[in-house]
């Protein structure tokens, strides 16, 4: 796990020059941070993670395959003076996640996610497009929709969902660059569904479960979505 606080004032500062901010304001900085994790730690970049806004300073949490050390060095052999600074490549700190947790294990988690299905068109996935989960069954309510959705993806990652709590729910926009290299807005003038979920879990394939917490839940993961944030039951 890393953990890093980057200086806000900064990093609107690179994020705008860098043609990484919408010009209305209108984002939660999920792909400025994106690119600003890329342009210091380039392949390195971690995946998942997630913007803690409510630290003092805010700070960004993500897992990673690489230590502080690993990531701090190639950042100050490579990355621009203006991106250092905005990430305050000083706090950079990391801590071993433990190896397996074992099956039975019960633990608290808090989750941000994008619940969004992916549906083929007439059996071809290359003219697959993604939807709302709540579009694929508008008559159940939205919170039970998106609670399933994330529970078949924690059944999927070697654990099952003993309690669930939508703690809040809100659209927000999703910018990805078009073929000029410019911020397009996608999924519609009102955004996508954007769950914040806790509850317990319980472990039952304990491999499984390493490589949900490495990987993330849903899509989105490398915009500030699906990070697994856990603590004791």
């Amino acid at each position: 796990m890393l953990q890093m606080a980057p200086d806000m004032m900064r990093l609107a500062r690179w994020a705008k020059s860098n043609g990484v901010l919408p010009r209305d304001g209108d984002d939660d900085l999920g792909y400025a941070l994106h690119a600003l994790l890329a342009a210091n730690f380039g392949a390195l970049a971690p995946k998942p993670f997630s913007l803690q806004p409510q630290n003092r300073p805010p700070a960004i949490l993500a897992y990673a395959e690489n230590d502080a050390e690993t990531l701090r060095t190639h950042a100050l052999e490579f990355a621009l003076p203006d991106a250092l600074r905005a990430i305050n490549i000083e706090s950079l700190d990391s801590k071993r996640m433990p190896e397996t947790f074992a099956a039975g294990r019960e633990l608290g988690f808090t989750v941000r996610v994008r619940p969004m299905v992916r549906t083929d068109r007439d059996g071809n996935r290359n003219r697959a497009r993604e939807i709302d989960a709540f579009e694929t069954a508008p008559d159940m309510p939205r919170a039970k929709v998106y609670g399933d959705w994330l529970k078949r993806r924690m059944a999927e990652g070697g654990c099952v969902v003993a309690t669930l709590t939508l703690a809040g729910l809100q659209r927000t926009p999703v910018f990805r660059r078009d073929r000029d290299r410019g911020l397009r807005r996608i999924g519609g003038a009102q955004g996508g569904p954007d769950a914040m979920f806790s509850g317990i879990l319980q472990v039952t394939e304990p491999e499984k479960f390493h490589g949900l917490l490495a990987r993330g839940v849903g899509r989105h993961r490398a915009f500030g979505f699906g990070m697994l944030l856990l603590r004791p039951a």
